[in-house]
């Protein structure tokens, strides 16, 4: 794209920001993401990343107009503006090195939830201890670093902490969470942060107590058949989304 060209914008892309602004305000008004984390989502059969501003920004108030635009390189393809009040992500390359590793992966968001990051700091590892932290099962996998992700080698590092999991512990740091979808994506913040919060609760009753792993490993297969819980995900969804509507703040 030559230098001043205005990049044409379809109509599936502008639906997808507002997905993305939606889902940054969702996860700003549960509070995983303030005055710092982001969210992003490529646009399918794409290079092209939508990234929500980064620190300085109210996350429960981003708009349609100030999302940003990668590629995969890292390029900024659109600046919704100035630094201020709309400042570049900083770890930008959280998401183009993941979604370049999974093509698969639709969404992303980096979270500085309080009870997961709380759990990775005490070295405790979030694992499922109610019904919709089912999906935890198996492991959440932790990258003992609290730095920043600023350059290539630290985004290559986290990534392949991550692999093929869900979400990844960034010990004293946040999290990383991962989604083929949007709602997918909103669906595991939210119970991941619900979970950290029930497994810190319960240690003032002598700690949360393990259900056996063949009950996970047949609440698993069952959802991935289809025959339970196969209308949860867009339940959240629409439940949050409804709120958001209801604020009132133009998207």
């Amino acid at each position: 794209m030559a230098d001043g060209e205005k990049r044409q914008i379809g109509d599936d892309e502008l639906a997808l920001r507002r997905k993305l602004a939606i889902m940054c305000r969702i996860l700003g008004m549960q509070k995983s993401i303030g005055l710092y984390g982001h969210v992003s989502i490529r646009v399918p059969g794409t290079d092209i990343v939508l990234m929500t501003p980064g620190a300085g920004t109210r996350k429960d108030r981003v708009r349609v107009d100030q999302i940003f635009v990668f590629d995969m390189s890292g390029k900024i393809l659109q600046h919704p503006g100035g630094d201020r009040p709309m400042q570049i992500p900083a770890e930008w390359r959280i998401h183009t090195q993941i979604h370049k590793d999974r093509p698969e992966i639709g969404c992303i968001a980096h979270l500085h939830a309080h009870a997961s990051t709380l759990m990775g700091i005490a070295r405790r590892e979030i694992v499922p201890v109610f019904s919709q932290g089912g999906f935890l099962y198996g492991g959440m996998p932790t990258w003992d670093d609290p730095r920043m992700v600023l350059d290539d080698k630290s985004a290559v590092s986290l990534s392949q902490t991550i692999g093929k999991a869900v979400a990844c512990q960034m010990r004293g740091h946040g999290s990383v969470v991962v989604g083929e979808t949007p709602e997918q994506c909103l669906q595991s913040c939210t119970f991941i942060e619900e979970n950290a919060q029930y497994q810190i609760e319960a240690e003032a009753l002598g700690g949360a107590k393990p259900f056996p792993d063949e009950l996970w490993e047949q609440l698993i297969a069952e959802r991935r058949s289809g025959r339970v819980g196969s209308g949860g995900t867009m339940l959240l969804w629409n439940y949050w989304a409804q709120i958001v509507e209801e604020e009132g703040v133009p998207l």
